[in-house]
């Protein structure tokens, strides 16, 4: 095993290299083990796909017009664009004309004229950075990153962020959001070159830092950090994908959090599944997952951890 690799208790590599899920080896050669994009094997398993059954399902629900659910205007119920176009950027399905209808729904319904997302387009008190920032990476992905839609978006996350009390929830008792933090890193990990920014910088350097100076209690307020679901979701590998795609990953702070993390492998270097969607199941409880699995290298891979 490679040096990146001397923190695992064994090699998950060949696990998650088997065909039987071309997602899940898409993105461990391609991201993992750094295959260029044009390698005969990432374009062939790329090419499976969009066979898998699950991605099948998911787009035999879209309707002509290009949304998901029962209501154009409300893409946020369990079977509506937001969670499909997230699920569909997850498995890694390459855009095309489907995708590119389902966001341009999204888009219509979905944001205020600030510039933000939220469930009620209308109201500005509606609008979250968190909603805004999770969504901005399948928006990117989907080839909406030069959309003046998705541009505006950036521009506010990055103004509501640049805040002093940006991360101050209501829904967290009017503390440090951190899953607020873990959402917006996520949506400037894909902000676009050109508007990187002093300011966009003194943002990821301030949420950046609510992460990993916070004062964890994992015994306790933090516990569900611990368990760890498929897709993703608000967890300890959320926050340390989040700061290592920032650069953050050498910082001695984050070494700790690693450490954590490393505890929760198994004897074959593989990481269970904890939590799991109740409409599009990935994964099976308390199993060992791939998907987790597949997150905890690439964080271990931008740590170096040699």
């Amino acid at each position: 095993m490679t040096g990146w690799q001397n923190g695992l208790n064994g090699d998950p590599l060949p696990w998650l290299l088997d065909p039987e899920n071309p997602s899940v080896r898409y993105w461990t050669l391609v991201d993992v083990l750094g295959w260029p994009a044009g390698d005969r094997e990432v374009v062939e398993t790329r090419a499976a796909i969009p066979h898998q059954t699950l991605v099948k399902e998911l787009f035999s629900l879209q309707h002509p017009e290009g949304y998901w659910g029962d209501d154009e205007t409300k893409p946020y119920t369990a079977q509506g664009a937001v969670a499909v176009l997230s699920l569909l950027h997850t498995l890694g399905v390459a855009p095309d004309e489907r995708t590119t209808a389902g966001c341009d729904s999204f888009l219509r319904f979905c944001q205020h004229e600030s510039g933000g997302f939220s469930m009620t387009k209308r109201l500005r008190s509606g609008i979250f950075p968190c909603t805004t920032g999770q969504h901005l990476p399948w928006l990117v992905y989907f080839g909406f990153g030069d959309a003046p839609a998705v541009r505006a978006a950036f521009t506010f996350l990055i103004e509501d962020m640049s805040a002093d009390d940006a991360l101050a929830c209501g829904r967290y008792q009017h503390r440090d959001c951190l899953w607020g933090a873990i959402a917006a890193l996520n949506g400037l990990a894909v902000l676009p070159s050109d508007m990187h920014t002093a300011q966009s910088e003194r943002v990821v350097k301030g949420l950046a830092n609510a992460l990993l100076a916070a004062e964890y209690d994992f015994e306790g307020e933090h516990k569900r950090w611990l368990t760890f679901g498929v897709p993703r979701a608000w967890d300890l590998i959320s926050a340390l994908k989040a700061l290592a795609a920032h650069g953050y990953a050498r910082d001695e702070r984050f070494v700790l959090l690693l450490r954590l993390m490393l505890s929760r492998q198994d004897d074959q270097g593989r990481w269970p599944c904890g939590s799991v969607s109740r409409t599009w199941p990935m994964e099976k409880r308390h199993q060992p997952s791939k998907w987790i699995t597949l997150d905890a290298l690439w964080v271990l891979k931008q740590a170096g951890c040699e």
